[in-house]
């Protein structure tokens, strides 16, 4: 390998790790609410057959998770994301080849198992083979592949389907997922030995404070209680982030904002969202996550507090909702990656890292009726959403006194 290529191997990692996000999360989930309005209008589909695509893909991906552990045990994880980008196109070319509820729920299967595979699971084994402390940057950039998706290829998608069609729309990220697989298979590698290079190590702090905010190892893996209650966490959380940003958009419009302002101000979110991530990373590695993540779940829970107060504020009150609440949730990519390898030995970083995802994602899944129940009981999601601010406390709460127990003041 050319001596300037290895130089920079680390960054061309991170890159590709974002890209394996952007395409594997990304396309499929957060930027496929574009494809609703479309969907429901399909012969055969409508809005039930509209849910039905996207509950299959949660639960593919919920599923293909249960196994992950054992298959990235099995499989070096360089090709596992190439497998799992494979399935994210080829989903996506059914899509737009077979348009009937049972061409797109077949479809759902494939970009659920491409979720699965190729999600936080196997970008976290990635970043944790490759850096050895100072995680949350590299960890931040990398959670932001996701939130690009999801303000990016809306505008791009809805472009496409006026100037041509549906079908058109779906081959294009068909071919996108495809030209990005094959960059993963010529320059992502899961680990630095396979270039010749060694796992990232910080420079020893050159003072005290410096010191007392360097991570240290945990002594001993996370287990009984404090592993239970951070799974509890990731399952709050799960239902705060996934189901919370999900239903963020009507319930701007239900509380009486006119839907182009809602769509402004939730395309702010996204924004919001994807710098968040890094911003999230970059305090993780200046103050300590313990610090990081009581600054984060703070503007998380004041953003919550506001999304549920948004009705007697109208526009106003929803802009400064959605920067703090999408800025907020970053905590949420960015601190399970950064959480689940430092709470674990590396004999056991895999099950962790798995465990995490594998909560966080039920949690979504859990929670994701509660909105529309609360809605038919108060006759408003502002209900939901006060209900996430206990949510994001409790969880904040579990994280801070197992950090405190297990990692001291770091």
């Amino acid at each position: 390998m050319p001596h300037a290529l290895q130089k920079h191997y680390r960054a061309i990692i991170v890159v590709g790790c974002f890209l394996v996000l952007f395409a594997n999360q990304g396309l499929p989930a957060t930027a496929f609410n574009v494809y609703q309005t479309y969907l429901v209008a399909l012969p055969g589909v409508g809005a039930v057959g509209g849910s039905l695509v996207m509950t299959v893909r949660a639960f593919v991906s919920l599923a293909v998770m249960l196994f992950v552990t054992a298959f990235y045990r099995r499989i070096d994880a360089r090709y596992g994301v190439l497998l799992a980008t494979l399935c994210t196109a080829a989903g996506f070319a059914v899509y737009g080849l077979w348009e009937t509820l049972l061409g797109l729920c077949l479809g759902s299967v494939l970009t659920g198992i491409g979720y699965g595979l190729g999600g936080m699971v196997a970008t976290t084994i990635i970043l944790g083979r490759w850096f050895h402390g100072s995680l949350g940057v590299a960890a931040g950039f990398i959670g932001m592949g996701s939130g690009v998706a999801s303000f990016v290829i809306p505008t791009a998608a809805a472009e496409i389907i006026e100037a041509s069609s549906l079908s058109t729309a779906f081959l294009c990220e068909a071919g996108l997922a495809l030209i990005l697989a094959l960059l993963f298979a010529l320059l992502l590698r899961s680990d630095p030995k396979q270039v010749g290079l060694a796992p990232y190590e910080p420079s020893a702090p050159t003072s005290a404070k410096a010191a007392q905010r360097q991570r240290k190892p945990a002594a001993e893996d996370l287990v009984g209680r404090d592993k239970h209650l951070m799974m509890l966490a990731m399952v709050l959380m799960g239902g705060v982030a996934i189901t919370g940003f999900g239903y963020f958009s009507v319930l701007l419009t239900s509380s009486g904002i006119n839907v182009v302002a809602a769509a402004v101000i939730t395309s702010l979110g996204g924004a919001c969202l994807a710098v968040g991530k890094l911003v999230c990373g970059w305090t993780f590695d200046r103050w300590g996550t313990r610090t990081g993540t009581v600054l984060f779940f703070a503007i998380l829970t004041l953003g919550l507090v506001l999304c549920a107060t948004v009705g007697f504020g109208g526009p106003t009150e929803g802009f400064f909702a959605a920067v703090a609440y999408c800025t907020g949730i970053a905590v949420a990519t960015t601190g399970i990656a950064v959480w689940s390898l430092e709470l674990s030995s590396p004999a056991h970083t895999l099950a962790t890292v798995r465990d995490f995802n594998l909560a966080y994602a039920a949690g979504g899944f859990l929670f994701n009726m509660m909105p529309g129940i609360l809605m038919q009981f108060t006759g408003s999601y502002a209900a939901t959403y006060a209900v996430f601010v206990v949510f994001s406390i409790l969880s904040a709460g579990i994280v801070v006194a197992v950090y405190t127990r297990r990692l001291g003041h770091s």
